[in-house]
């Protein structure tokens, strides 16, 4: 994944807030065309939970963090990931996206083959989950994309970013993402400040429906049960809202 620079960055900005406020994101639909400008925090989602510890005095490359998410995602079937810096060299972090995947009334997955759909072969991206509203659903049910971050940024349920800048971009003009491990957040940092953030989007199709939607919310299940339910890690989550 290549680095950008200070100055491509600022001009990308200039060009992304000249586009859209982030209220103006949120509020389109799908039809209106995806903004190319994503910034901190994440779109809102169904349902959150925080992370109970932080790294207290512990410094490491936040690339060994990185690993330790993959891993644990990997563990529980979600080889399909996309990864998004939180600022321009990953300064502030990173998250990581999974695939939609169909959920059984528990939050538990479904069996493979009806788990993975076709109509979404790759992890969700950042403008999908902030403009997806409505979406074809391939049957009836339940379905469920997390977003797993990793940042001394504000975490929590939140539409407005805290700036738009190189501190806070996370997608857009020449800003790289990709499949594969952060490959710019390698060298020791200090981890002190940083806390893991999971973002939970459900969404649901009823049986005399032809779409999908997104569910309400604070509706279906917690954060937390999410987790419980797709065999995630959750020994450092303690609240969900």
């Amino acid at each position: 994944m290549r680095v950008i620079g200070r100055a491509v960055l600022l001009s990308a900005a200039a060009i992304a807030l000249g586009c859209a406020t982030q209220r103006e994101l949120i509020d389109r639909n799908a039809s209106a065309g995806p903004s190319p400008c994503s910034f901190w925090p994440p779109p809102p989602s169904t349902s959150f939970a925080l992370g109970r510890k932080t790294w207290r005095r512990y410094t490491a490359p936040l690339s060994d963090v990185a690993r330790g998410v993959a891993a644990s995602l990997s563990a529980a079937g979600y080889t399909a990931r996309r990864w998004y810096p939180i600022g321009l060299e990953y300064r502030h972090g990173f998250a990581a996206t999974t695939r939609l995947e169909a959920v059984n009334d528990d939050a538990a997955p479904m069996p493979h083959a009806e788990r993975w759909s076709s109509f979404y072969p790759g992890a969700a991206t950042l403008r999908w989950l902030t403009l997806a509203r409505t979406m074809s659903l391939p049957n009836p049910g339940r379905y469920r994309v997390f977003l797993i971050a990793v940042t001394d940024l504000p975490l929590g349920p939140s539409a407005l970013a805290p700036v738009w800048n190189e501190d806070t971009v996370m997608d857009g003009p020449g800003v790289s993402i990709g499949t594969r491990l952060p490959a710019g957040s390698d060298g020791p940092r200090d981890l002190s400040a940083y806390r893991v953030g999971v973002y939970v989007y459900q969404y649901e199709r009823r049986q005399d429906e032809a779409r999908g939607r997104a569910s309400p919310s604070g509706t279906a299940h917690s954060a937390i049960e999410q987790m419980r339910a797709a065999s995630l890690a959750e020994s450092a989550l303690v609240s969900s809202r």
